[in-house]
């Protein structure tokens, strides 16, 4: 080693750091070949069996090389223990991979006779890896780019364009559509139906033009439920919990990100509030599950197991996907229907920091737990709900129980069904949850009355809370909004709420965001009456257009038969709707400089 190698040396912390820089230039190429070989594999359905085997040994090559690179980079490290911490997350992959196929090669014989060979079960495993390693390598660069100072509004929509986009060429692939077995050749998606579909699941909407039950693959139903759970949480929230479960620090701008798109003030425990989304996340989603068993019982029960864990998970996300054509249509008077998917949504729709706080106020208050755990670590004196908490269960209780009335009693008005008292309130509880923003059904939604159908737009255009896994203008913009007129009213120049006044940029925040949702949802509508140009169900369009813009993804039947520029218009609405049309603007605009001077002050009339 020659001393005009020592600054690089001191700098790379190694003892060959150009080695090392080529070594990592080498594992990016051979994660986009190993990748680029797994979608290819699975993606192509009737691939002769040479191709397929040069597919899977790239990948297995793969496998090995970063195997080999890391031990390589590890043994040449100045500081072996710090590298370890570092690169925590490359040793797990490598380290699974490599007992894993181990444990292959020895025990395959106790496997039984039907069981796939060794290379073939290596081969799942190395492809498990390279995919779990291209999301982590994919996030990581996430979390780089929201450390460096970007706008945090622009990374989350970024965030989502990629999200979108990735899904759509997975649900092109011919793999994740069901086949018919007599054909010779294989047809993935079509782009639109695709892009459709991928825009939905990846924004929690749930509005589909072909049927998800019948029209897409096994895979196909993984690949949307993986969108919409991702989508749900925000891809930003799991690149949080990697850099906490593997140790990693989270910066002053990643913080600031992070608050930005989970809408919470809690900067400085932004990490435990992380761990927490997360943790009530996979608790709510498998609690949900367990108690949805029973829904399908003429179903095999690994059928009933996917089924249940799929609707669970699209309860919790409001994403309002269902593997059964025609949703619970005729399923309201099952405990699950009524009982369990509600309560999934109600919690979802919630909000992750006011979860987040009701845990913390329930654990402080009710509970001995003394666990020094992250997502149990709280301070010794008991925990406070916020206004913004209460604030917002106060309105969601008002909304659910005024959502039910008023479905009940409109609906009763010039009924031509006949059922009962109990049938009726059930039906218009359920929907009453689901108009904000879950888009399940149990009755046909084409048939409702019309002062229905337009109290239900009212319902949807509100939609979930903040940092919610729901859409629409959010509920704590909401109640500010008639906290506002209220106040208004009485002469007061301030907003004040259970002995706390509330900041005048809130109230002009809130109002800016039902001015922006107001002028997207008449826009949608717009061009949607005017490339249908059938005035008989104008109704019909504005619900779908508010069913798009607050991602609830109900439908009265029209979406699938709307021509293809309606549908980019649905499209476009269900990604403002989702990324919040205040942030959307921030994310396009430039943030000026704070001037520091007031012109002088003039009245206009105002009527």
């Amino acid at each position: 080693m020659t001393l005009s190698h020592l600054p690089s040396r001191i700098h790379y912390k190694t003892h060959h750091p150009r080695r090392c820089r080529r070594l990592r230039r080498l594992e990016i190429i051979a994660l986009i070949v190993g990748l680029i070989s797994t979608v290819i594999l699975h993606g192509l359905l009737k691939i002769t069996t040479v191709v397929h085997w040069e597919l899977g040994a790239a990948i297995i090559v793969a496998m090995s090389y970063f195997t080999i690179s890391l031990m390589l980079r590890y043994g040449w490290h100045l500081d072996r223990k710090e590298f370890f911490k570092t690169h925590l997350a490359h040793f797990f992959f490598c380290g699974l991979w490599l007992i894993a196929s181990l444990l292959i090669i020895s025990l395959h014989d106790l496997l039984p006779d039907d069981a796939p060979t060794r290379l073939n079960l290596i081969l799942g495993v190395s492809e498990f890896c390279i995919i779990l390693r291209s999301l982590y390598e994919t996030i990581l660069l996430i979390r780089r780019v929201s450390s460096r100072g970007w706008n945090p509004a622009l990374i989350v929509v970024t965030s989502f364009l990629v999200l979108i986009s990735v899904g759509t060429i997975l649900l092109m692939f011919p793999s994740a559509r069901i086949q018919d077995p007599a054909a010779k050749t294989t047809e993935g998606a079509p782009f639109l139906v695709a892009l459709f579909t991928s825009t939905s699941a990846s924004c929690v909407t749930g509005l589909i033009v072909v049927p998800t039950g019948t029209y897409w693959s096994r895979t196909g139903h993984t690949i949307i439920m993986f969108l919409f759970q991702i989508g749900g949480l925000g891809i930003l929230t799991f690149g949080a919990f990697f850099a906490a479960a593997f140790g990693r620090s989270m910066q002053i701008r990643e913080s600031v990100t992070f608050s930005e798109m989970l809408e919470s003030s809690q900067r400085g425990d932004i990490r435990r509030l992380v761990l927490a989304i997360l943790g009530i996340t996979i608790f709510t989603e498998l609690l949900g599950a367990v108690c949805l068993m029973g829904l399908w019982p003429e179903l095999p029960f690994t059928e009933r197991v996917y089924f249940s864990l799929f609707h669970s998970i699209s309860g919790y996300c409001n994403a309002g996907f269902s593997l059964m054509d025609d949703g619970f249509l005729g399923m309201g008077h099952h405990w699950e229907i009524w009982g369990v998917i509600p309560a999934l949504i109600i919690i979802g729709g919630l909000g992750f920091a006011v979860n987040y706080n009701f845990m913390l106020y329930g654990i402080t208050h009710f509970s001995n737990l003394r666990i020094r755990k992250p997502l149990f670590h709280h301070p010794t004196q008991k925990v406070r709900l916020t206004i913004s908490s209460r604030l917002i269960f106060f309105t969601t209780l008002f909304l659910l129980i005024g959502g039910t009335i008023g479905i009940y009693l409109l609906e009763s008005i010039h009924a031509s069904d006949d059922l009962t008292f109990g049938e009726r309130l059930n039906s218009a509880w359920f929907q009453s949850v689901t108009f904000r923003t879950a888009g399940f059904n149990t009755v046909d939604l084409g048939a409702y009355q019309p002062q229905t159908k337009l109290f239900s737009i009212l319902l949807m255009f509100i939609g979930a809370s903040p940092g919610s896994t729901g859409g629409g203008v959010k509920t704590a913009v909401f109640a500010l909004a008639i906290l506002s007129v209220w106040a208004l009213l009485k002469g007061r120049d301030r907003v004040e709420i259970l002995g706390r006044t509330i900041p005048s940029t809130l109230i002009h925040r809130s109002l800016t965001i039902i001015s922006l949702g107001i002028l997207v949802l008449m826009s949608s509508t717009l061009l949607i009456v005017m490339f249908e140009n059938n005035q008989a169900i104008f109704l019909d369009h504005l619900f779908e257009a508010t069913s798009a813009f607050a991602t609830v993804g109900v439908s009265t039947g029209i979406t699938a038969g709307l021509t293809t520029p309606s549908h980019w218009v649905i499209i476009i609405t269900m990604f403002i709707g989702r990324v919040g049309p205040l942030t959307a603007l921030i994310a396009l605009s430039n943030r000026g400089p704070a001037y520091r001077y007031h012109y002088p002050e003039e009245p206009v009339n105002l009527g």
